[in-house]
């Protein structure tokens, strides 16, 4: 038994993990199941589904009849910007922490613990996110990285789904924006950024990241995530200049030229068409 399931709930406080799914029924129980059995164990699970239409809506049914931690907010028609089920899973929050895992990621056993334990520790730090395993059926790799060097490259300060933060953030420095699209989590993380927000990572693997074959939103919409992702690169590295790394520069750069070549695709495509 970990010293987690030992210590008092005071010192125990609720974490709130945040689920937003829509069609992946083939990774829920494997999600579910890792969160279920957590070393840390005084935790809400909030599922959102976007009205799937494969076996989601079954399975959750299952699991919040198991498990009293599970509450689940379905809509009653499909949401198509991520950014409105994030934060409808953010409204249904209890606990003051609040982590994301997302429906086809693993978090390894000590994940919340590793993560509430570090916040607890380190007042300071508002948001914490982890290192991680990415694979699929034709890949495993460990990903070890830094806040600073996520920085340097462009990248969001943490990757989204590993990420732990403080509630009280969210009323500080708002939620996701509906508006950025498909890039929503990118604008949402540098927002906090650089209204003076700190992150860290721990150095430990905490998560298994299942790496899409180019089948998720932010493929099947590429240039529309492109493009915006080169316009908030733009935005944050002039209204915040110590992000204006030689890293930093190049990849705002390298993601215009990506949305010339798609868009130049398209076009060809839509000629021989």
């Amino acid at each position: 038994m970990s010293v987690a399931h030992l210590m008092p709930r005071l010192e125990s406080p609720l974490v709130s993990i945040v689920v937003n799914n829509y069609n992946n029924g083939l990774y829920l129980d494997d999600c579910l199941n890792a969160l279920l059995n957590q070393t840390y164990d005084n935790i809400q699970i909030v599922v959102i589904d976007a009205f799937s239409t494969d076996n989601s809506r079954d399975i959750l049914q299952n699991y919040s009849v198991l498990d009293t931690r599970i509450k689940l907010v379905y809509t009653e028609q499909y949401i198509k910007y991520p950014a409105i089920t994030y934060n409808l899973g953010f409204l249904n929050c209890v606990g003051d922490y609040i982590a994301i895992n997302d429906p086809d990621d693993i978090s390894l056993p000590s994940r919340i613990e590793s993560q509430i334990n570090y916040l607890i520790s380190h007042p300071d730090i508002g948001v914490v996110g982890c290192n991680c395993i990415e694979f699929n059926t034709r890949l495993e790799r460990e990903v070890i990285t830094t806040l600073d060097r996520n920085i340097w490259n462009a990248a969001p300060p943490a990757r989204n789904p590993t990420l732990m933060f403080r509630k009280n953030i969210l009323a500080q420095h708002g939620m996701w924006d509906w508006r950025c699209e498909y890039a929503a989590d990118f604008e949402w993380l540098y927002r906090w950024y650089t209204n003076g927000v700190k992150f860290e990572i721990i150095d430990s693997v905490l998560l298994r990241y299942r790496s899409s074959f180019r089948t998720n939103i932010s493929s099947k919409y590429a240039i529309n995530q492109a493009l915006k992702l080169s316009i908030f690169r733009t935005y944050y590295g002039i209204r915040h200049w110590s992000l204006l790394s030689p890293g930093w520069i190049l990849k705002t750069l390298s993601t215009y030229v990506y949305v010339c070549s798609l868009s130049f695709k398209k076009i060809l495509k839509s000629l021989r068409a």
